[in-house]
């Protein structure tokens, strides 16, 4: 099934030939998981948090291969996480458009992002996340890295342990024009990542659970009937 979905298709009024096509992309998934958050058993204090534990000599802490743990005040503290993920795969906008070739549309000028609506269907994180901010980049591209083409697209409010519901997704301007332009005139293939930080204090609960997440956005494209 095409995750992308023709809703509807208005012709402009004027004589230039212009056609406005309004689609969406279909639920894009994004999955994060408290493995990421692992913490070494002698952090734990066996009632489910956190445990405050002296450092060691010249400020050692447990050696941990998730999380570092830094000495802050006496205590080993684990340092806020970046956590990144693809969202969903690869959108071929290209192939998603082909449809339009029955109402005569033949090339696309340019796209807006009208909408783009977020739903957290499952929520089981023990611990809350930080804003989650949303990239674009080329279909090459395999994390969030500006050498590698990836640009900032927008940004999710906070997401408060265990909370569910639907919201949109704050969009950067520049980074939607970026996208128009990238999808017009180098490629119709791009991907999405989300990114967000966590960070646990001791007292905190032990990081469990998963978070899943759908976005789905509404995009005008312009195009001409050649």
């Amino acid at each position: 099934m095409r995750s992308l979905l023709v809703l509807a298709a208005l012709w402009a009024v004027g004589c230039n030939g212009n056609i406005t096509v309004t689609f969406a992309t279909g639920p894009q998934e994004l999955d994060v998981s408290a493995t990421q958050l692992s913490l070494p058993d002698a952090l734990r204090d066996g009632s489910g948090n956190i445990a405050s534990v002296s450092c060691g000599p010249m400020g050692m802490c447990p050696a941990n291969d998730t999380i570092t743990l830094t000495c802050e005040s006496g205590v080993c503290d684990p340092a806020p996480k970046t956590l990144s993920a693809p969202v969903g795969d690869v959108v071929d906008v290209q192939m998603l458009l082909s449809d339009t070739s029955e109402l005569g549309v033949r090339s696309i000028d340019s796209y807006e992002v009208v909408e783009v609506a977020y739903d957290i269907s499952l929520n089981t994180l023990t611990v809350p996340i930080g804003e989650v901010d949303v990239f674009w980049g080329p279909e090459a591209a395999t994390a969030v890295d500006p050498s590698l083409g990836v640009k900032h697209f927008g940004t999710i409010d906070a997401i408060p342990a265990g909370q569910t519901g639907m919201g949109t997704v704050q969009i950067d301007p520049d980074g939607a024009a970026a996208l128009s332009d990238y999808l017009v005139n180098s490629s119709p293939r791009v991907r999405f990542f989300a990114q967000t930080t966590v960070d646990l204090n001791p007292g905190d609960p032990i990081p469990d659970g998963s978070l899943q997440v759908t976005v789905n956005a509404t995009v005008r494209a312009v195009g001409r009937v050649l």
